[in-house]
């Protein structure tokens, strides 16, 4: 069994089951490294390394490694593309797009040139970082500016500026320390749904009254005591239930 893999297209599907009309659960970004826990003859059921989130994509889209190429990319700092515009020439002299957030840390190993802004930011960069995404469209599983949902985005966004948080709102809203709404820092994470156990959507505060999160788009919306009151429609979309800082 293969138990390897790295991500060397600019984005692959991560699915919930083995069939390529499965919905889709997130998505592998450039550079970013898995192991296999489930080989099949088309579909590897895969746990992508610096989240531990799980799920199937096609065979014909993996670059299986050893055991000590992973081992190494690892160990290695991450070093993510800081532009939406960026995109890495391989060996046949091909150059494609990458997404922001994409691991290019990895281009040595793939032997590709990153052409673009690299780095990691730091936790006073969010809210900048942030605004880079407004009005990418939402998407169901998404991690890229082309499409994105709101836990993808926020894991996204605190991932670049060094702070690893984990993919889902409900898994986020389980990290972190939980704040006052007075003590509401630019940066930190809200949290809406029903209760702490039915969290259904994330998104970023830009300050004590304001969010940026993906809702149809990444947009800003405004807060209050009872949720988010959409800047369009006048209403409340999403009822508040915490704010973590992290």
């Amino acid at each position: 069994m293969k138990k390897f893999g790295v991500c060397e297209l600019s984005v692959i599907p991560v699915r919930k089951s083995p069939v390529s009309k499965s919905e889709m659960v997130t998505q592998l970004l450039y550079g970013e490294i898995f192991t296999i826990i489930n080989f099949e003859e088309k579909w590897s059921e895969i746990c992508n390394t610096h989240d531990n989130y799980t799920g199937w994509i096609n065979n014909t889209q993996i670059r299986f490694i050893e055991r000590s190429t992973y081992n190494s990319l690892k160990k290695n700092k991450a070093i993510y593309s800081l532009d939406i515009n960026g995109s890495v020439t391989n060996k046949k002299g091909i150059k494609f797009s990458i997404p922001m957030g994409s691991v290019v840390s990895s281009c040595l190993l793939l032997n590709t040139i990153f052409h673009g802004k690299k780095g990691i930011l730091t936790k006073s960069k969010i809210i900048k970082a942030a605004k880079l995404f407004l009005e990418s469209p939402y998407l169901w599983g998404g991690r890229i500016t082309s499409g994105i949902d709101c836990s993808g985005f926020s894991q996204l966004i605190y991932r670049i500026c060094g702070l690893e948080i984990d993919r889902d709102a409900r898994q986020q809203a389980l990290q972190g320390k939980k704040i006052d709404s007075s003590k509401i820092n630019p940066g930190n994470l809200a949290f809406f749904g029903n209760s702490i156990k039915e969290i259904t959507h994330v998104g970023i505060m830009l300050n004590k009254n304001e969010i940026i999160h993906a809702f149809g788009k990444i947009r800003i919306d405004i807060v209050n005591n009872e949720g988010i009151i959409n800047l369009e429609s006048k209403k409340l979309t999403h009822k508040i239930v915490q704010f973590r800082e992290y």
